[in-house]
């Protein structure tokens, strides 16, 4: 089975080396194609991702976010199962083994998601009681709970080729900086996922990520994404109040 790994950056170091080395590192032994999308950085983030992968795997191009980079790049893709890695996460060493052998082992699956881990900057282990919480929602996967909340980062998700082209593109994230959480609930409304109890990789929170400096706009929109795709007055009163309580205490938890 070929998976399609894809990252993409604007000035992504200095995290980014250590991102695409993780994916080398997990996609050894196996057959996995490796896309990078630099949007014209002036901080040497292509020559770094020539250096590592090749320059063949290397496109240096405008983009509005790393939404549209991933909807320019599924169309490059080649892999059977695509995920795309922001370039400041990391990739577990034995992530890509696993997915390999739960699509295979679930040829019906149209997309999986799995356990993850937080660091920090330095790439600390960070917020234990926000990990445990989000991956025990993961484990026990339900389509109400991922209404109420984004439960799934992309570091944890993987889809299969003919179900993405199911899906569609990822709305812009000019728009929406939830347009990831609109993607996941749109794959949920045609199946539920593929569920790999394994770590999978490494979220990293870090003062610069929209995580550390967008969160209330982050989850405004999340709250209009939610409000989108249904009526339910129980399930908007849950994603309210986990979106005020993103909002305001995001930074505290942990």
């Amino acid at each position: 089975m070929r998976i399609t790994m894809f990252t993409s950056a604007r000035n992504g170091m200095p995290y980014l080396e250590n991102c695409l080395r993780s994916i080398l590192v997990a996609a050894q032994g196996l057959d996995v194609e490796i896309l990078y999308a630099d949007a014209c950085s002036t901080d040497g983030s292509a020559a770094c991702a020539r250096r590592l992968l090749g320059a063949d795997r290397v496109r240096v191009e405008p983009d509005g976010g790393f939404g549209d980079a991933v909807n320019k790049a599924l169309p490059r893709a080649t892999g059977e199962v695509f995920a795309a890695l922001p370039a400041d996460d990391l990739l577990a060493p034995d992530a890509l083994r696993h997915v390999a052998a739960a699509f295979t082992a679930q040829p019906q699956a149209g997309w999986a998601i799995g356990m993850y881990d937080i660091v920090d900057a330095a790439e600390r282990p960070i917020r234990p009681l926000h990990k445990g919480y989000k991956n025990f929602a993961v484990r026990h996967f339900h389509r109400w709970w991922l209404m109420a909340e984004n439960i799934i980062p992309w570091v944890s998700f993987f889809i299969r080729r003919e179900f993405r082209q199911e899906i569609g593109d990822l709305i812009n994230e000019k728009e929406c900086l939830a347009n990831d959480y609109d993607y996941f609930i749109r794959c949920t409304k045609r199946m539920p996922p593929l569920v790999i109890p394994h770590i999978l990789g490494r979220w990293r929170y870090h003062a610069t990520s929209y995580s550390g400096t967008q969160m209330r706009r982050m989850s405004w929109d999340a709250w209009r994404v939610c409000r989108s795709h249904t009526s339910n007055p129980l399930l908007l009163a849950m994603s309210a109040i986990c979106c005020t309580r993103n909002a305001l205490l995001f930074d505290k938890i942990g």
